[in-house]
């Protein structure tokens, strides 16, 4: 069985799909959206992030380094010749390093998933594998994907929809529901704030709506970028023309929950200070989409 880089799995989830659900959360991405929640996703390898605040400043990580001179230089963060060994983090007595990344086996992620069988079978709900983006370990997540199925177990995948079709198809054939962010419909404006342009994106949004039995859209709802009623009722054109599958739209509003995890990794965090949408926008948005016959969802 193939193994893939996992950052988290937790359990009874009910935003990501229907019903009581496992996510499944793989490492690597290849967009780099500003307000993204989930940073520590982005990069294949394994790392480490730093809560400052529970640094005793010991000095135990800097011994364990194999890289220790280049780590006090750049202390407290780190550098980038770190490959995510884990030396600090198993000699850090104050708990203020973590390792982001695990290796598991397609074994080792069904066994924690078919634990909660009972809770699917009773709520209509499954696995679902985001990330990341699922489809950069395309070998391990189709893999885990039939071993679900044939459990009898319903999947679905999250994905930014960036990726080659050989690999964006391999994990669709074992796909029950797919959900597929639209984060802008302008590629220009979509390359400012993702690192890049929208049209393998959207040409896999149509050709992926013909391949799976459900689809539903997710619009991460954000401020001075894409909550213009212009580019609201732009994408609910393209959906209504290009994907008549798809029947709900899930909004995504902004929060700024990604910002403390770029500081423990030692990143910078470019829309600091951005305002948050308020109550009455984010139902203007409802009612945009919903006037186009769309049902819309509000997720956390």
């Amino acid at each position: 069985m193939h193994e893939g880089v996992v950052f988290d799995i937790q359990r009874f989830a009910i935003h990501d799909g229907f019903g009581i659900r496992t996510l499944v959360f793989m490492k690597g991405c290849p967009l780099r959206c500003a307000w993204c929640s989930n940073p520590e996703s982005q990069k294949t390898s394994r790392e480490i992030m730093f809560h400052e605040e529970k640094c005793i400043s010991c000095g135990a990580c800097v011994d364990a380094c194999p890289f220790g001179e280049l780590l006090r230089e750049n202390w407290p963060v780190g550098n980038e010749q770190c490959y995510g060994c884990g030396n600090c983090v198993d000699v850090c007595y104050a708990g203020a390093r973590k390792l982001v990344g695990t290796w598991m086996s397609v074994e080792k992620v069904l066994d924690i998933v078919k634990r909660d069988n009972v809770f699917y079978r009773q709520s209509g709900g499954g696995v679902t594998v985001g990330g990341g983006e699922p489809t950069m370990q395309a070998s391990f997540v189709s893999e885990l994907l039939q071993e679900c199925r044939a459990a009898d177990i319903h999947t679905a995948v999250e994905t930014c929809g960036h990726a080659s079709w050989k690999r964006f198809s391999r994990v669709l054939e074992y796909t029950n529901l797919l959900l597929f962010d639209l984060k802008h419909m302008n590629t220009d404006i979509h390359r400012q704030r993702t690192g890049v342009g929208n049209e393998r994106i959207v040409d896999n949004a149509i050709r992926a709506a013909k391949r799976v039995q459900e689809m539903i859209i997710r619009l991460p709802l954000i401020p001075d970028f894409n909550d213009s009623d212009e580019h609201i009722r732009d994408l609910a054109t393209f959906i209504q023309q290009k994907l008549p599958k798809v029947r709900r739209i899930d909004i995504l509003p902004y929060h700024s929950m990604g910002e403390s995890k770029m500081v423990q990794l030692g990143r910078t965090y470019t829309l600091s200070g951005l305002r948050t949408l308020t109550r009455e926008e984010i139902q203007r948005t409802e009612e945009l989409l919903q006037s186009f016959g769309f049902e819309t969802v509000r997720g956390g």
